[in-house]
Formats: structure tokens, sequence, C-alpha cells
């Protein structure tokens, strides 16, 4: 849990500390600016948004609403969220502004930095509430930025995985499955393609168990790491989820004669060919250069 969510133990006729200054100094509270929890009565912090004993959502109070922080917790994998995006700002941001709000997004100043010359739209915070959210969008605004909220939904739909594709004079046709109909859209109906790529790592020990220590002693460690590139295809079509491309283990006889020896060589030749089939379709190929700035909002996914 982060510095400004650890509290001392209140006790109403001494001072109580919370270290939510905007460079994270220690500070005082008086009892007078405490924050009754409506559910179980116990005084909080004005910065907290939340009872530190219960749980509960604080009311927000005239002295509280400038002086509440988010908590940004780490979200677990199955909890759904609220993703503040930072659009690029018209002009660099002053140093003390950058520090600000690195301080408040639990961020680096540097990393920060980093993601406002990207020149492109980034997540800085991934919270746990819209109201969480929307208190950090509140915080970049008054700082003559701008930013907004994607809630996790629109975010998870993961794109029908392709096997194969044929092109037709007036239509790009996309394989699934043998089972599945193709699916037909129209090339004025591509609108986006995506370039990335996916990148696991899997580690497997094998434990014996100690009888004198009683934990487990490492037999065997094996990893396995794989890179593979992706192509994403977005359509008009809202109600879609979107279509993946996957270097290895797709069918490449829809470039004919230009088909290689190579899935890479052909991955990038695939893509050649539908962004000249696609006109109106744009291209993003931009996760490779920032993916090391995504991972502060969105680090990878770990399972155990």
């Amino acid at each position: 849990m982060a510095r400004e969510d650890d509290l001392d133990a209140f006790d109403l006729n001494e001072d109580s500390r919370e270290s939510s200054s905007a460079h994270g100094a220690p500070r005082r509270f008086e009892p007078g600016e405490l924050v009754a929890c409506e559910k179980c009565l116990r005084a909080n912090a004005p910065t907290r948004m939340n009872c530190l004993y219960c749980g509960a959502p604080l009311p927000v109070t005239e002295r509280s609403a400038a002086l509440r922080r988010p908590a940004l917790r780490k979200l677990e994998e199955w909890e759904q969220g609220f993703n503040v995006v930072l659009h690029p700002p018209p002009t660099r941001p002053a140093p003390e502004t950058i520090e600000e709000l690195a301080s408040l997004l639990r961020l680096d100043a540097a990393r920060l930095s980093e993601m406002s010359d990207s020149g492109t739209a980034l997540p800085v915070a991934r919270a746990a509430s819209e109201e969480e959210a929307e208190l950090i969008v509140g915080r970049i605004k008054a700082r003559g930025l701008d930013a907004e909220v994607f809630g996790d939904d629109p975010l998870a739909r993961t794109p029908v995985r392709v096997r194969a594709l044929a092109f037709d004079a007036d239509a790009l046709v996309l394989m699934t499955t043998a089972e599945a109909e193709p699916a037909r859209v129209s090339w004025d109906d591509v609108l986006l393609l995506v370039a990335g790529r996916v990148v696991t790592r899997r580690v497997e020990l094998e434990e014996r168990p100690s009888k004198l220590t009683g934990r487990g002693r490492v037999m065997d460690a094996r990893e396995v790491a794989s890179d593979e590139a992706v192509l994403d295809i977005y359509t008009s079509d809202a109600a879609r989820e979107g279509f993946r491309v996957m270097a290895d283990g797709f069918d490449y006889s829809c470039l004919g004669e230009s088909k290689g020896l190579l899935a890479r060589d052909n991955f990038k030749t695939l893509i050649l060919k539908l962004r000249g089939r696609a006109a109106r379709a744009a291209f993003d190929e931009e996760y490779a250069r920032l993916r090391g700035v995504l991972a502060s909002a969105w680090p990878p996914a770990e399972r155990n």
C-alpha cells in the first residue's frame, strides 16, 4: 500500500499524520480536518476516498474536496478498472506541473515527461472506481492538460483470430475456423490496422519437499519465451470485436506469388498488401516504441 494511504491510529486529542503533500512530505491534520466514516464512524485523513478501517466511501466535505488523493492500488486481474488516458498537450508542460502530477499518479517524473512528449494519447493510471478516475482527470485538467476515462469493458473485447484471408475486388474475406462462415468486410469499412507483438514468458519449477526444512527444494527449472508479431483489423461495425492475425500459424496463400519462405517476411508483405487495398484505414505501429511506458498503467499479466 502506498505511503499516502498508511495511517497511524487516530487519537482525536492529538494531531493525525498523513503523507499527502505534493512531494510526499509528512504532514499533520487538525482534528477538525478529519473526515468521519458514515458507516463505522471512525475518523480518516481528508486525503482518503475510502475509509481506512471498513473500506466504505467517505463523504466529500468542503475541506476534503481539494485534498482527496487517489489510492491507485494495483488491481487484480479479474477486477474491472477505469483507465485514465492523457491526451498529448499542445505545448510541453512546466517541470513543476510534471512533478505534481507524477506525485499524484505514483509515477516517476521522467516517465511522465516521456509520456507527455510522446505525441500520442497514453494511459497514465488505472483506477478501481469511476469516482477515483474522475478525480484524477479533474486534477489533470486543473493543471491545464486534458484527459478522459475509459472503462475496461470496451478494451477487454478480444479480436477474433483469423486463420486465412482472401482479397476480393470489393471486400476483404476473413476466415476464422473451418466451421464458421467467412466474414466479408468492404474495403471502405476497414478503418484501422494495428501492428504489435504478443510476448509471453513461462517458467516451470520442479520442486521436491525437504523433510528437514519443510520447504520445497528446486530440482529443475525450465524457461520458455516467445515473441510473436500480431496485426489487429478493426472495421466500421461497432458490434464486431475486430479480427486478429498472428504471424505464426497463418495461411499466407492470399499473397499468391508474393509469398516467401519465412513467416516474418510474409507478415510484412501482408501488411503492405492490406494497406494498399484498405485506402481509408489508419495504420498504427506505435506499440513497439511505447511498450515501456504502457506498462506503467497496464503492467504485463502474471499468473502463478
